[in-house]
């Protein structure tokens, strides 16, 4: 397979070796993909709710309705109260605790650049590759999947499907963070922070949110854009990320060095630019 072909696999998968085993290398990706999940007798079509009545038992829809939550992107505690129609309790942290633990949830916090110290602010991202798709696509599709509409018909006609791959791709890079920063040369000794970063809107300072960032001892910030197309990357990610990094607020004398991460290309003028200290064509760990 292609580094794409793979990506969309591993996007599905999340890299479960269980799943991976089920791929026919024979076969493409969606091909794949709709044996797996969208036939009449796919080996995973009620896995979901195996995972889930295994881990948590009866209270398996609590944990269901703030994994659906974030379905469409990471959120802060208070965003998930509001669009889970819940107030703050023990219980509920303790539930959102107990997602992070069984490794489907992520609680990615911020930091202060100058100071080093964790910042309270923090965002829970769906690290489970597997069931943002399922739940996205295979739970409102199951009643066509067991009629078969599905049966020879492409995959890319379901909605949102390449705005899906960016939040599964975005996904892959973080949950590979480690060979993120060795792929950039940087030294893990080196390494301060490496976490999705953001600093909130104030009076004195603009709202900002970095895809990666990675800190080093030597006051300098690997600012990581993590970009997802089915084409090359086009030029105006040069001026998306420029103002991104003109609203950061970076401590005197701390040096900041763009970094574009993708899979399918880039632009040529995106090279020419010479606006990021490195490109990283993240198909080549795919290829290892």
């Amino acid at each position: 397979m292609s580094p794409y072909e793979k990506l969309k696999v591993l996007s599905v998968t999340g890299g479960i070796p269980r799943y991976l085993e089920l791929i026919n290398p024979s076969l493409g990706a969606e091909d794949n993909i709709r044996e797996l999940l969208f036939s009449r007798n796919s080996v995973l079509l009620d896995e979901f709710k195996l995972i889930f009545s295994d881990t948590f038992g009866e209270r398996s829809a609590i944990y269901r309705k703030i994994i659906a939550s974030l379905l469409k992107g990471p959120a802060s505690l208070n965003d998930i109260l509001e669009r889970t129609q819940r107030t703050k309790t023990g219980d509920y942290s303790d539930y959102l605790n107990d997602l992070v633990t069984a490794g489907f949830l992520a609680r990615d916090y911020t930091w202060r650049l100058k100071t080093e110290e964790i910042s309270k602010l923090s965002r829970y991202r769906l690290k489970d590759n597997f069931l943002r798709f399922y739940l996205r696509y295979v739970t409102p599709n199951r009643p066509a999947i067991e009629k078969g509409f599905f049966e020879g018909r492409s995959l890319t006609s379901l909605p949102g499907w390449e705005s899906l791959l960016a939040l599964q791709f975005e996904n892959l890079v973080l949950n590979n963070v480690s060979t993120v920063i060795k792929k950039l040369g940087v030294l893990m000794p080196d390494v301060v922070f490496a976490n999705p970063f953001f600093q909130r809107k104030t009076r004195l300072q603009a709202g900002c949110q970095i895809d990666l960032a990675i800190q080093t001892r030597f006051d300098s910030v690997h600012a990581c854009e993590i970009k997802f197309s089915k084409s090359a990357i086009k030029p105006g990610v040069v001026g998306e990320m420029r103002q991104k990094l003109e609203k950061l607020q970076l401590p005197r004398k701390f040096s900041v060095r763009p970094v574009l991460i993708h899979v399918n290309g880039v632009h040529s003028e995106v090279v020419r630019s010479q606006f990021f200290s490195q490109i990283v064509d993240f198909g080549e760990l795919l290829t290892a």
